[in-house]
């Protein structure tokens, strides 16, 4: 590699004259640091600091009894749902707010405490419980601080590539030639790796990466970033990362048909009493069944509540105001009940609770036509909800499709039981939100 001297020094008299060469770049502090930090920190806010104030004698002195059974699962539950919230977090727009944290760990002590009693061990249920509502506290409020206040720093090669990179709170986009000839620190380098780059260009990006910079593919940190896999770039090498392991479709199709089970039950009545109001409401069959597209291209008749009028006829999709829509249908479509039949889809293996939305076969022909790599969405079942659903919500339009494929091709690429556990925590959101929704 070529030596370095300070830019602008002079070679003294008699010596031959040496090449100089731009600062380099410097890393950031190690970020994972901060990881530790809030875990450290939170441990000791979330299961240390309420010691003192629920124990009746001193830890850890005498025998091994109640109090120290407390301290030991509630550190359990405590690594357990700061493990959990860190890998959700790991997803672009999931964020460890209170509506995501606390049914985790709701689910978490409470399955805790049931263990507890089931085996009559004696525990102190107000240290417990007490630490779980800490727990939602400290994450929510970490979250907030490191949204608020963690600003990472990226140098973009090419300069004009700046205005092509999301605009995130959290990022901020510096040209890499000025980073590098001032020296600042940054967390990584952004270049388009799939183009061909400069003799120079490409030595830099070698100095930065022995210096210790991380250099990233533009397209990857897009990805990253905004939860989309650009179509932009796609090639059929990639066409293999989208297809999901056997072993995730296995595991998440038991899990899938245990919980659908287990919920059955409470499922039914609310179907009948949805089912009883539709027919009450307006003239016609109670359920609505469309051909739509499932995995591999195969055709199946999705069921779902009658949330128009019988014999309204009109285009496939629907308009924010449509007047085909009933009265009870304008309150079944924003809280997504009129979705709840095709838990019977679900059963039957045609569908999943999560996955791309299935499109009507009288329009997925034309958008397969017009939009490249459209029919990829088909590796997978559809889905009641999905990672296109929660991100941005009804769409028909040709280029809010596109989207809506490079967020499915985001879920194919990345799916996992987190994933899946994000999707299934926003929807909920949404639901109680009524949005994206006609």
């Amino acid at each position: 590699m070529r030596s370095a001297i300070p830019a602008g020094a002079e070679t003294p008299p008699g010596e031959p004259a040496r090449a100089t060469v731009e600062p380099r770049l410097r890393s950031a502090p190690q970020r994972f640091i901060e990881t530790w930090v809030d875990a450290v920190l939170g441990f000791l806010f979330c299961v240390v600091l309420p010691i003192p104030i629920y124990s009746v004698d001193e830890p850890f002195v005498g025998a091994f009894d109640a109090s120290e059974l407390t301290i030991v699962v509630t550190s359990f539950a405590y690594v357990i749902v700061w493990y959990c919230g860190r890998r959700l977090d790991a997803f672009p727009g999931a964020g460890l707010n209170a509506s995501h944290i606390a049914p985790i760990a709701v689910i978490t002590y409470a399955l805790i405490a049931a263990i507890l009693l089931l085996l009559r061990l004696d525990y102190s249920r107000v240290q417990l419980f007490g630490s779980g509502l800490l727990t939602v506290l400290w994450m929510a409020v970490i979250a907030q601080l490191r949204a608020r206040f963690l600003v990472r720093n990226y140098a973009v090669m090419p300069k004009s590539a700046i205005a092509a990179m999301p605009r995130l709170p959290t990022c901020r986009w510096l040209d890499f030639t000025e980073v590098r000839g001032r020296g600042l620190r940054v967390d990584a380098i952004v270049a388009d790796l799939a183009s061909e780059l400069e003799e120079g260009q490409i030595e830099a990006l070698a100095d930065a990466a022995i210096a210790g910079v991380p250099v990233l593919d533009r397209r990857y940190i897009v990805e990253t970033m905004t939860g989309r896999t650009p179509l932009g770039g796609l090639t059929p090498n990639e066409f293999g990362a989208l297809l999901p392991s056997r072993q995730y479709l296995v595991v998440r199709r038991g899990i899938e048909l245990a919980f659908t089970v287990l919920f059955l039950p409470l499922i039914l009545p609310v179907l009948a009493i949805v089912a009883l109001l539709v027919r009450l409401d307006s003239q016609g069959p109670v359920f609505f069944l469309q051909t739509r597209i499932g995995r591999r291209g195969r055709p199946f008749r999705m069921i779902k509540f009658r949330t128009m009028y019988d014999g309204a006829g009109g285009p496939s999709f629907t308009n924010a105001s449509d007047s085909r829509i009933t009265r009870i249908g304008r309150y079944l479509r924003p809280c997504r009940l009129d979705e709840l039949p095709q838990v019977f889809n679900i059963l039957r293996g045609e569908m999943s609770w999560v996955g791309p939305r299935p499109e009507a076969a009288s329009l997925e022909k034309g958008y397969v036509r017009d939009i490249e790599y459209f029919a990829l969405r088909s590796i997978v079942r559809p889905g009641v909800t999905g990672w296109a659903q929660i991100n941005q919500g009804y769409a028909h339009e040709a280029d809010a499709m596109r989207a809506k494929l490079e967020y499915d091709l985001y879920f194919l690429k990345h799916c996992s039981l987190w994933l899946d556990m994000v999707i299934v925590l926003r929807t909920f959101a949404v639901v109680f939100r009524g949005t994206g929704a006609r």
